[in-house]
């Protein structure tokens, strides 16, 4: 669809009206794509697009960013800097909204992608499919593939928990999920036995375009980048959702707020900086590194995801204050 839009939009006679059809079975979704739709085509002669897989970007991709300032007369410039990385089209308005659909379709895929790649790695590390008579099904992508028809049919239980630290935030909760994924609890436990100090509950607030490549391939750097980070170059968490809130930036597009709350092993931790790429050592033996890195306060930063499992997506809206009061009056009635 986003392939044709450019030309589509060009075709379209002064008779004809065009419109964009939404349908989804969830209303939330379908109020999402109609948010980022008119953001998309909202006039501007500038737009910034933020999505750190840019560093994915193959050769071809960048052909097609060539090809696309010449075909909409734009200026496209890719950028990458404390930690987050996106794109930024200029130029006329309506030819901005063009290359930005197109360019966003790029990222799309270069991020799908990067999740089927890290999906097969992390299938092919905790189960191998073999047959003698087939020996090419022992690939990651094909046994990939055949372990994800066998655990067909799992399905994900919808929970309603943990409101007041929600609601104590000025957060109204639309739906909790209870995320499961076998290989992710696979890989987590085989951390946990390394790692071998209890796992702390902490937050991590993700973009709705990430929710379910989180699901699925567990947490990355690249999917929720910090506003600054402080810390070092790893995946952030906190340890409260009132630190969430103000670790990552607004979507402004976004009509809802997505929280997942996930089990992290920070192990052994220090204070950590914006230079860090690892953890320092914890001695002379550059192998025997301390597990994560903090602020000393909410703040807690890993470098590798199996070190964290995600358990609930919470998803909300701001409270106004009819239905603060509503919520008030529900807490002092359940809990």
């Amino acid at each position: 669809m986003f392939s044709g839009f450019g030309s589509a939009a060009r075709e379209t006679t002064a008779n004809e009206t065009p419109t964009v059809e939404f349908i989804s079975r969830d209303s939330r979704a379908q109020r999402e794509a109609k948010s980022w739709t008119f953001n998309m085509l909202n006039p501007s002669d500038n737009m910034i697009i933020n999505n750190n897989h840019v560093i994915y970007l193959d050769q071809g991709d960048h052909k097609n960013l060539l090809s696309l300032q010449t075909k909409f007369h734009v200026h496209i410039k890719e950028f990458f800097r404390n930690g987050n990385g996106g794109i930024t089209i200029t130029g006329n308005p309506s030819d901005v909204s063009c290359a930005a659909i197109e360019v966003e379709s790029m990222l799309c895929k270069a991020q799908e992608d990067f999740a089927q790649a890290e999906e097969c790695d992390i299938l092919f590390s905790v189960v191998r499919w073999s047959c003698k008579d087939v020996p090419c099904i022992q690939t990651p992508e094909i046994s990939a593939v055949l372990e994800k028809a066998y655990l067909e049919g799992h399905e994900n239980h919808v929970v309603n928990k943990h409101k007041v630290n929600f609601i104590a935030c000025g957060l109204c909760i639309e739906k909790v999920e209870k995320l499961e994924n076998i290989m992710l609890q696979q890989l987590f436990e085989m951390n946990r036995q390394r790692v071998k100090v209890k796992p702390k509950c902490l937050y991590q607030r993700v973009s709705a375009q990430f929710c379910d490549l989180i699901c699925r391939v567990g947490f990355q750097k690249e999917f929720a980048p910090p506003a600054e980070q402080k810390y070092g170059s790893g995946i952030y968490f906190s340890s409260t959702v009132d630190g969430a809130l103000r670790l990552w930036k607004e979507q402004k597009h976004e009509q809802y707020i997505y929280i997942i709350q996930a089990q992290v092993l920070t192990g052994t931790y220090t204070i950590g900086s914006p230079q860090m790429i690892l953890p320092p050592p914890l001695s002379a033996d550059p192998l025997d590194r301390f597990d994560s890195l903090t602020d000393m306060g909410q703040t807690h930063i890993i470098f590798s995801g199996q070190q964290a499992l995600p358990e609930y997506l919470v998803i909300c809206t701001r409270l106004t204050h009819l239905s603060a009061d509503y919520n008030r009056m529900q807490m002092r009635g359940v809990w």
